[in-house]
């Protein structure tokens, strides 16, 4: 939920542009060798395709590969442990989400895994939103519509679905049930696609999906968008408000960030944030992103980027407690 100062962004433009002079303060040759990038998440999804278009850049500009490797499962655990315990040569890094790094833990603070102990943040690469959808057939078109109609009628609409326990969706929806004072279940989903195709059918006809994959529902009408979270409306659905634009001011973004081994170089982890907030500032990234229904980032310091996380942590563990929201 952390907001980025103006001397946090030129911080963050700062250290991108001194991306040539990293080499000469002590990363030696790194890159030697191919770097490996574990993904939290299956192929083809809106993670993936963000790191791989961002990762075909870095290829270019430090002359090594950087091979993606999918290793979805477990809300994004499985990849972190992979990286926790890999060796701190730079050889091999996280490309992951808020909801890995930052609600898993919120909902569960004695997990394995905890983001700022056992792994170095590296750079924060994207920060958008996430989705509320509805089934056509569902009588509203704005936020306080549907939760208009949620008060009066619960027993038509008892259930929501999103992508897992702890994920972004879930837990806006839990802060916006707080909120509003909604009686609504949580169904919760082991893939965004089966979500995505039940909520089409009309099966399950509310819930909160990624801003990629039901662009062509949308279009096709078989999909109604009511919100976004976050504080920037997406490139492709510009009519659709956020949800302090609505009356609800929950301003938290999903994001996607890198991160290393702890016990990394710092020079290795200061000449990977270098090169990644110089690239991602380049305009052919920034159009892959805006192609992705995604915001351009703005290129922000590491202590920026450590302090959303802890801001982060703070403010969904919030909504958690006072939910009483339990992890599986």
């Amino acid at each position: 939920m952390a907001s980025l100062t103006r001397r946090q962004l030129i911080l963050g433009a700062t250290a991108a542009l001194a991306g040539g002079l990293v080499r000469a303060q002590g990363a030696g040759e790194w890159p030697a060798r191919p770097v490996k990038v574990i993904v939290p998440g299956g192929p083809g999804g809106v993670l993936d395709t963000l790191a791989r278009q961002l990762y075909a850049r870095l290829q270019d500009a430090l002359g090594q590969p950087f091979v993606v490797e999918n290793r979805p499962g477990a809300n994004g655990l499985i990849g972190s442990a992979a990286v926790k315990n890999a060796a701190p040569d730079g050889y091999t890094i996280l490309h992951s989400t808020a909801s890995s790094m930052v609600m898993a833990e919120a909902l569960n603070p004695a997990i394995s895994i905890r983001t700022l102990r056992d792994l170095e943040p590296v750079a924060l690469s994207s920060v958008g939103g996430v989705l509320l959808v509805v089934h056509p057939s569902v009588p509203a078109r704005t936020l306080p519509e549907l939760v208009a109609l949620l008060r009066s009628d619960p027993d038509k609409y008892p259930s929501y679905g999103s992508w897992g326990v702890g994920s972004n969706g879930h837990l806006t929806m839990e802060w916006l049930k707080q909120r509003a004072g909604l009686r609504i279940n949580h169904v919760p989903y082991k893939t965004s696609p089966s979500l995505l195709t039940n909520i089409v059918s009309g099966e399950l006809p509310i819930g909160w999906v990624d801003v990629v994959a039901p662009l062509g529902f949308i279009e096709q009408g078989k999909l109604r968008p009511i919100a976004l979270t976050g504080t920037v409306r997406s490139p492709r659905l510009p009519e659709v408000p956020v949800l302090s634009e609505q009356g609800y001011p929950f301003t938290a973004a999903g994001w996607q960030g890198i991160f290393a081994p702890k016990g990394t170089p710092p020079e290795i982890v200061e000449r990977l944030h270098a090169v990644i907030n110089r690239e991602q500032v380049q305009p052919a990234f920034r159009q892959a992103l805006l192609q992705a229904n995604v915001p351009p980032a703005q290129a922000v310091s590491r202590e920026a980027f450590v302090q959303t996380i802890k801001d982060d942590l703070a403010a969904w563990r919030k909504v958690v407690v006072d939910g009483n929201i339990q992890a599986d």
